[in-house]
């Protein structure tokens, strides 16, 4: 069964009260003379249009068309977050060591041969301890250094780095929607949210 969708906007005259929304089969005749009628605004929204009684009119309000507009930035970005990350804690805590191994493994030397000697000055223990996932990568790709292991993390994290350009992106667009005082600037702030922005 199609629903019913009003089209009409039926107010008392005396008070510009909002008495329902209706049909225009439904609505009263022109010549009531207690109640008013009024075609919805094109792109009606009950989320974000409120009656006036005053004008006897809907309106746009700003602080609901704000809301709907930074829920969907919200919505967006998480989207588009998930896109890059993994769900799941264990995947993210695998992803956070792998970050800490490159680390580590930057802050020994400024050339490969130099990393190499520290590492190789380190106990197994300590090397188990720095660079646990590295190692298991290594022995996998059979790979006789950490080194192409560290690099295969490191592309990897590149590749998630747009996540922060997401998280900022949003930051940026929920402001500035919060910022626009009007609902065209608000949308307007809202069009303008570049996504594809990178630091």
């Amino acid at each position: 069964m199609t629903p019913i969708v009003s089209t009409v906007a039926v107010y008392r005259k005396a008070t510009g009260e909002l008495v329902h929304l209706t049909t225009a089969d439904l609505a009263p005749a022109a010549g009531d003379p207690l109640l008013g009628k009024l075609t919805l605004p094109a792109g009606y929204n009950e989320q974000t249009w409120v009656w006036n009684a005053a004008t006897k009119a809907f309106a746009e309000d700003p602080a609901r068309v704000e809301a709907v507009l930074v829920a969907q930035v919200k919505d967006t970005a998480e989207s588009k977050k998930m896109g890059f990350l993994s769900a799941g804690g264990a995947k993210k805590a695998e992803y956070a060591q792998k970050a800490a191994e490159v680390s580590f493994y930057d802050s020994l030397g400024g050339s490969v041969i130099a990393i190499l000697a520290a590492v190789g000055a380190l106990t197994p223990a300590q090397r188990r301890a720095k660079f646990g996932y590295a190692l298991a990568d290594a022995a996998a790709f059979g790979d006789t250094t950490i080194t192409n292991a560290i690099e295969r993390f490191r592309s990897g994290m590149a590749a998630s780095d747009k996540v922060p350009s997401i998280a900022a992106a949003e930051a940026k667009g929920c402001a500035a929607i919060k910022d626009a005082t009007t609902v065209a600037a608000k949308r307007t702030a809202y069009a303008a949210i570049d996504w594809n922005w990178k630091a």
